[in-house]
């Protein structure tokens, strides 16, 4: 019993001292990355190893741009360089394009961008791991695409330790080009394999699915002149690069205009939802959001996908992921900014579908900030275990603040008040992101011009109504702990997790403490009684399946 008592006070005591970061002062912040010279810019997310986050940026502090990445543990303190990590001072374009950043099972960081080492602007890739060590050497990875140059890439990290990249050619007309990376940075196919059309093939999008493949989202052009919609098209891939579907699937009958970027979400089951811009069918001048899903065996809700409303009156948005995934059971959430004809006034509205495609929440959506004349729009969503958590902006040039309502299942706002002030600072704001719910906080990460400029955060917490189990939507509940704290932990796993597993174990530097490639059943006592006092969290990962309990030893 004293043993207890003493461990959960310790335990109490580090989340004191890690949480010691973030400040609840919403007009300062937690920095990031700030600059009295030049310009830190373009910021991207990641989750990270026990409840840390990945952001990178650009910055230019000699008048060229530099990749530079920082990783904030779950109290918001810098875990490397106040200055950031440079991750590339390679020659860069006076341009930033998009880039992308994501995290693999291990907690490593897989960032993929452009650069001119080569003269040409060209695609690279770097994995960095939690302590800042370049896995993939000190230059990363050149990812060419013979005969042309490459923009714009996405990543996936992929269930069997490799990674997926893929980005825009340069042809004319413009092709899609996908390199597999191995874990230590080999590339796996001799060359790029290349996606065409007769039109413009763009705006690439990648999926993992639990064999070690992916899913491919890409963007046909109708056209070959002016600035014409597209139609967005999915083919499924196995780990080898080699096409699973007999043809690739076209997403939706609905069209997508040029400058829109598609962002699918996994649905958890090696396929898809995604929440997306078109044209409202009973008003030809206003924009409307549709939500579908491609299922693993390619197969969709119907031809369009789901219409979040009935109503031809309001123009509705789609804001950042486009929509949160809450479970198999409670379904999905999906936040719209909606706004009158001349889109002079302004709201946020929220609509739950199940993964069956049926509206839940009525014809009409629900309101949760009514449309006026103070500009206010939803930038990102993340799900709770009840719900949602909206990231919107609100106010003038100059003049931007950051704040987050919180939904029930039902649409209606958690809080009371129902608003919650992330950033009242009077600066404009861009590139706001929303991390996923982890151990009951959420973080916000965005560009700022504030005095001094650079990129910001701050955290939302008290979201968590479960258990010590992280949250992973698709994993949770199979794998906990007999008892915790504890200096001899017992894992109790569901049938998905038993037979052949690999079990991690991170300190919470994000470190690994333990690994062990073993044959389970349902319960398992790890041998880590000599490990110092402190928090961790054990990863099993089995069956193509992922599950991390936090452990107080």
């Amino acid at each position: 019993m004293t043993r207890s008592v003493t461990l959960t006070v310790y335990a109490l005591a580090t989340t004191l001292t890690v949480n010691a970061q973030w400040t609840t002062d919403v007009s300062v912040n937690t920095t990031v990355r700030s600059v009295n010279t030049g310009e830190a810019t373009t910021p991207l997310t990641a989750e990270g190893p026990d409840g840390s986050t990945y952001v990178s940026w650009f910055e230019n502090p000699f008048g060229q741009y530099q990749l530079r990445m920082q990783r904030l543990d779950a109290g918001g303190i810098p875990l490397w360089p106040d200055t950031g990590l440079v991750v590339s001072d390679q020659p860069q374009n006076s341009a930033i394009f998009r880039y992308d950043l994501k995290s693999d099972d291990d907690g490593n960081a897989i960032v993929a961008f452009q650069d001119e080492r080569t003269g040409d602007l060209d695609v690279v890739a770097y994995k960095i791991g939690p302590d800042g060590t370049f896995l993939w050497g000190p230059n990363g990875v050149q990812l060419p695409t013979p005969g042309t140059t490459g923009l714009a890439p996405v990543v996936a990290a992929l269930s069997n330790g490799n990674a997926a990249i893929a980005w825009n050619t340069n042809d004319a007309p413009g092709m899609v080009a996908v390199q597999l990376v191995g874990p230590a940075g080999a590339q796996l196919l001799a060359t790029p394999m290349l996606i065409d059309a007769s039109t413009k093939v763009s705006r690439p999008k990648l999926i993992a699915t639990h064999d070690g493949g992916f899913i491919l989202q890409y963007v046909v052009s109708n056209g070959s002149f002016g600035i014409p919609p597209g139609t967005m098209y999915a083919q499924r891939y196995d780990a080898y690069g080699i096409s699973v579907w007999p043809n690739a699937v076209q997403v939706s009958s609905k069209p997508v205009a040029f400058f829109y970027f598609p962002e699918p979400v996994s649905d958890g089951q090696d396929g898809f939802f995604l929440a997306f811009n078109t044209g409202n069918p009973d008003n030809a001048n206003f924009t409307d959001v549709y939500v579908q899903r491609v299922r693993v065996n390619g197969s969709l809700w119907s031809i369009d996908g789901t219409r979040t409303d009935n109503l031809a009156s309001i123009q509705k948005f789609t804001a950042g992921k486009g929509l949160a995934l809450i479970g198999n059971d409670e379904g999905l959430m999906v936040p719209l900014q909606i706004t009158d004809g001349a889109q002079g006034q302004s709201g946020v509205a929220v609509q739950r579908l199940d993964t069956a495609g049926t509206r839940l929440l009525g014809d009409q959506a629900v309101t949760v900030i009514p449309m006026g004349a103070a500009p206010v729009s939803p930038w990102d969503v993340s799900a709770t275990d009840d719900g949602a958590v909206i990231a919107h902006i609100s106010g003038t040039f100059g003049q931007v603040h950051i704040a987050a309502t919180r939904v029930a299942l039902d649409g209606t706002p958690v809080w009371t008040p129902a608003q919650r002030d992330l950033c009242t600072a009077n600066s404009n704001k861009d590139d706001i992101q929303l991390t996923g719910e982890e151990d009951g906080q959420m973080v916000a990460v965005w560009q700022d011009d504030r005095s001094p400029n650079g990129i910001y955060a701050q955290n939302l917490d008290s979201l968590d109504i479960s258990t010590g189990v992280a949250h992973v939507s698709t994993t949770r509940d199979r794998v906990r702990l007999e008892q915790n704290p504890t200096d001899a932990p017992v894992l109790l796993l569901s049938p998905a997790f038993q037979g052949d597993a690999q079990v991690q174990v991170f300190d919470a530097q994000g470190k690994t403490a333990y690994a062990s490639q073993l044959s389970v059943g349902n319960r398992i006592k790890l041998p880590l009684s000599d490990l110092p006092h402190g928090l961790y969290s054990i990863r099993v990962i089995a069956n193509g399946s992922t599950a991390v309990v936090r452990w107080v030893n």
